[in-house]
């Protein structure tokens, strides 16, 4: 009997070891982050899809411990539009107008015939670009909505500094100077739009592009269709058998924009985001990707030049702040010609931040940009994702941060600048030694200035005055690439 209870006690002793140790391997939260991972198409169409905060380098969005951000600027994008002329007229329209042929004979009916399975939605889709001569390159308006809900979160990021706004600026477009209407409606004190002149000296740090004269959208047109037709080519194949019209290229193309831009108009995600797999949207995202690196990225010669302007007109306004501090009447009147203002807003286009993320290497990859974007097939481990920069009301941000060290004692405070990207802060390469992978302030003036020696001859590069055909369209005037 003893003997029993001693073998029973061996047997239950096991058995709890053995729960003690399964136990063990349990994680604390077992249920890891991506066990509740769902594809989201929205994320993947770089240029074309409604705002999101971007991941980053998953920092903390909030200062840094012991910081305080004191100073502020930003460009923005505009918001959302229906839909923007190149795209519409190559890819979007081809399709509505094949579209429209499959309508049923009745002049009264809505409905079309033909489309099946995945497409069927389309026998009773309504176009949501139905009157293009008047809404192309317009403001939607969800647009609207979701420039007061960027312009709230703003607010709600920098409660102090957003306040002493008193002028922000856009150029003459409608579309930049009607998202900075909305975005002060959500301001708590009165805040002037400024106009920019349509001159090129007012342009340049602003709308770069647009005071270059060298600057086309030319560049990487022909990588995009050349990995067009390498990946629409399958897609094609799965989807004819459920379209009564034939499919192009340019179709799948249509589509898979039709997404975005319906999806930003609507305010909620399109049927059409659902008839495509995860692997044929990483395929479009990689497309413009690569379209995008060769236009406005470190493909283009020019990028550098059109990003330095706005870094060096940020660098010396944040140069002009010493440490100012939010407690009443301390720092009034120190800086000359200050009127407080420490947040400052620009509007602008999907090209220009891109070129601000080059200048700074924010976007760029250590591979040999031969290696970086082939046309025959996806670079997964690619850092250029342009989808994390440019959605509408896509943005880029200087923080300047006046941080206290271990200390609380303010003769310690030092300055640091912060990168932010669509919220998320973005360290720039060779400067992160501050606190939150941040840049000291010194360091940032530094590494502006050097760019501004390499850089800064705006006029000259973009062929502005005299001018010498270099062939594809692209005037120089005796440039030199600089690696």
């Amino acid at each position: 009997m003893v003997q029993l209870q001693c073998q029973l006690a061996r047997i239950a002793i096991g058995q709890l070891l053995l729960q003690l140790g399964t136990a063990a391997q349990i994680p604390l939260f077992p249920e890891s982050h991506t066990e509740g991972y769902k594809f989201d198409p929205l994320l993947h169409l770089p240029g074309i899809s409604p705002y999101f905060d971007a991941i980053g380098s998953r920092l903390s969005h909030a200062a840094p411990k012991y910081c305080e951000v004191t100073a502020a600027s930003y460009l923005i994008r505009h918001a959302a539009i229906y839909a923007n002329d190149d795209d519409y007229e190559q890819y979007i329209e081809p399709f509505i107008k094949k579209l429209n042929c499959t309508y049923t004979s009745s002049l009264s009916s809505k409905n079309r015939k033909g489309w099946k399975g995945p497409l069927s939605f389309f026998n009773k889709w309504e176009n949501p670009i139905n009157d293009p001569e008047n809404q192309l390159e317009q403001i939607t308006p969800q647009g609207i909505k979701d420039s007061k809900k960027v312009g709230k979160h703003l607010l709600s990021r920098y409660p102090k500094l957003v306040p002493t706004t008193k002028r922000i600026y856009a150029d003459k477009k409608a579309r930049t100077k009607d998202t900075a209407a909305a975005f002060v409606k959500v301001f708590p004190q009165e805040v002037e739009v400024v106009e920019i002149n349509l001159n090129r000296s007012s342009f340049h740090a602003q709308d770069p592009h647009k005071a270059c004269k060298a600057f086309s959208k030319k560049p990487g047109n022909g990588e995009l269709e050349t990995f067009m037709s390498h990946y629409t080519i399958p897609i094609i194949g799965r989807l004819q058998r459920f379209s009564p019209v034939k499919l192009a290229e340019t179709d799948i193309m249509g589509l898979q924009q039709l997404c975005g831009y319906e999806s930003a108009i609507r305010g909620k995600k399109s049927d059409i985001c659902d008839v495509f797999t995860d692997s044929e949207w990483m395929a479009y995202e990689y497309a413009w990707d690569l379209k995008y690196s060769h236009m406005v990225g470190h493909g283009n010669p020019l990028s550098p030049y059109l990003g330095f302007p706005w870094l060096n007109t940020t660098s010396e306004l944040m140069s002009k702040f010493h440490a100012p501090r939010h407690d009443e009447g301390e720092g009034e009147g120190d800086i000359p010609d200050d009127d407080g203002q420490r947040f400052f807003l620009a509007f602008t286009h999907r090209e220009v931040p891109p070129f601000i993320a080059t200048a700074l290497g924010l976007f760029n990859s250590s591979n040999a940009f031969a290696e970086e974007f082939p046309t025959d097939r996806i670079n997964w481990s690619r850092s250029w994702k342009m989808a994390e920069l440019i959605p509408f009301l896509g943005h880029v941000g200087i923080e300047k941060l006046t941080c206290k060290e271990v200390s609380m004692d303010q003769k310690e405070e030092k300055e640091y600048i912060r990168v932010i990207a669509n919220s998320a802060p973005r360290p720039i390469p060779r400067c992160q030694g501050g606190p939150g992978a941040s840049c000291p302030f010194d360091e940032f003036t530094q590494i502006v200035r050097r760019g501004m020696e390499v850089y800064g001859d705006f006029n000259r590069v973009c062929g502005n005055d005299e001018e010498e055909d270099f062939g594809g369209g692209l005037k120089m005037v005796g440039v030199q690439c600089v690696k």
